[in-house]
């Protein structure tokens, strides 16, 4: 094990990690075995994870808990797309999740019998390759409200269900979107950066801006090790098994609260409420657009767009138009109670909105999300009940892997 690691699975076969034991072993394509102590700084007193091995042949990680639950994660290929197989992309609000949880734990725990019925056919599908189920950092920061039993149970059927797959940190999208929309205001979409929405990438939902995720720039290798250690990291931080206070934000809730009493008394119209709402959360946000533009243009100018302009501009970026469309709204309603979630649910619901092909949200934003989709002129894929997205899953064609194969396709 001193020489150098090569990444070949015509070389290896397992990788196990002990963490009880504090033992490292590979296995060769050989039969060879190697085996040694882990170093200290890897070893966890209070981590929850017992062992990971690394499947070399079907690119998985396999994590085992001390309590005899298995996670499968799938693999991160830097080289190629995400491998969807054809698979859909279903994402799931915090309070589904645990409707979800209790179905797997304990179905009797769902009074409602067409909520159960939808959760049971979702698992069906999340473990049979049906569909892909991708887990966001809304959905860390929500699990870290809960403890003890219930902590474990949600994050582990988070874990379990989500295989790996997270959609990317809204701001790392939301800034890609902010660059695209400043690329198509100057004619420079040629050699526009590419970046998928919802991957295996390690990290990828922490963002960019932190230590946990990767960047096209970094080694081959430092790639192939966060993906080996990443899915553990996940694992524990959702089954951690103390609470973490959730922050107020108190000053981001009262600064919004300033915006709609303002906006409100201008005791204007509606029709010109919309265009005003519209105009001061582009203000809120131009900082973005103009570094974007600045980047691009080496320029210290920054052009001005008329409320039309502004409309098109906002409503062509997938998640930004969402986003904004739900800020909007909330600006122009006087009655609307702004509240510290709301940050967590309008960003992480936007983006899932604008990229996963299924979304099952909670009742208030979920129905505005919807509304905001109908009024861009876009599919409606938000749901605000389990029943009602399975129902359109399996009637739009989402089938389990062992549907499809003892089903094949007429000829």
């Amino acid at each position: 094990m001193d020489e150098p690691l090569v990444i070949s699975a015509d070389q290896y076969k397992y990788w196990q990690v002990d963490f009880q034991n504090g033992t490292m072993k590979i296995v060769g394509q050989d039969g060879q075995i190697w085996e040694e102590e882990l170093e200290p700084k890897f070893r966890s007193r209070d981590s929850q994870i017992a062992t990971s091995i690394f499947d070399w042949e079907r690119w998985w990680i396999l994590s085992t808990t001390t309590r005899g639950d298995l996670i499968i994660t799938e693999g991160f290929n830097p080289n190629s797309p995400p491998p969807f197989n054809g698979r859909p992309s279903v994402y799931l609000d915090q309070n589904r999740w645990r409707t979800v949880a209790d179905v797997l734990h304990d179905p009797d725990r769902v009074d409602n019998p067409t909520e159960r019925r939808a959760a049971q056919d979702l698992i069906r599908l999340a473990t049979d390759g049906g569909i892909v189920l991708p887990l966001s950092m809304g959905h860390m920061l929500e699990t870290a409200g809960l403890h003890s039993e219930r902590r474990y149970e949600v994050g582990v059927a988070m874990a379990h269900l989500a295989s790996g797959w997270q959609i990317r940190n809204p701001l790392d999208l939301w800034k890609h979107e902010v660059e695209l929309t400043m690329r198509d205001h100057l004619g420079l979409t040629d050699g526009a950066p590419i970046l998928h929405p919802i991957v295996t990438e390690p990290g990828a939902l922490f963002g960019s801006d932190t230590t946990l995720g990767i960047a096209p720039e970094t080694p081959d290798f430092d790639k192939f090790m966060a993906m080996l250690v990443m899915p553990n990291v996940v694992l524990d931080m959702l089954v951690e098994p103390e609470r973490t206070s959730k922050h107020p934000l108190t000053e981001w809730v009262d600064h919004h609260a300033r915006i709609t009493s303002q906006i409100h008394a201008e005791n204007v119209p509606k029709n010109q409420r919309r265009p005003l709402a519209r105009r001061r959360y582009w203000n809120e946000n131009i900082g973005f657009y103009k570094a974007a533009y600045r980047r691009l243009t080496h320029s210290a100018d920054f052009p001005s767009f008329s409320d039309g302009q502004l409309a098109r501009l906002l409503s062509a970026s997938p998640m930004v138009g969402l986003a904004s469309e739900l800020f909007i709204r909330r600006f122009m309603d006087h009655q609307n109670k702004w509240r510290g979630n709301d940050l967590i649910d309008m960003f992480h619901l936007s983006s899932a909105a604008a990229y996963a092909d299924y979304v099952c949200a909670e009742a208030h934003t979920g129905r505005q999300l919807r509304d905001a989709q109908r009024a861009l002129g876009r599919s409606q894929t938000v749901f605000t009940t389990l029943d009602d997205m399975v129902t359109t899953l399996r009637r739009e064609g989402a089938r389990a892997a062992s549907e499809r194969s003892s089903h094949p396709p007429s000829p």
